[in-house]
């Protein structure tokens, strides 16, 4: 009976371990994302707009 109660502790502490390092790399990843959208915004706002007609034709001769 007692090695019943061992494996269904180290099964729960093996899913609750699970549980936390999933919640800890969706935080990473949100704060990656939050860091990269206020580099774009920056980008954006220190760079004055392109001329009319740049960036549409892409050139691919070799």
């Amino acid at each position: 009976m007692n090695s019943i109660a061992a494996q269904v502790v180290q099964m729960q502490a093996g899913s609750f371990a699970q549980s936390v390092g999933t919640a800890v790399a969706r935080q990473q990843i949100d704060a990656q994302k939050s860091v990269a959208d206020m580099v774009a915004q920056t980008a954006n706002a220190a760079s004055p707009p392109a001329p009319p007609g740049q960036g549409q034709l892409l050139d691919i001769r070799a």
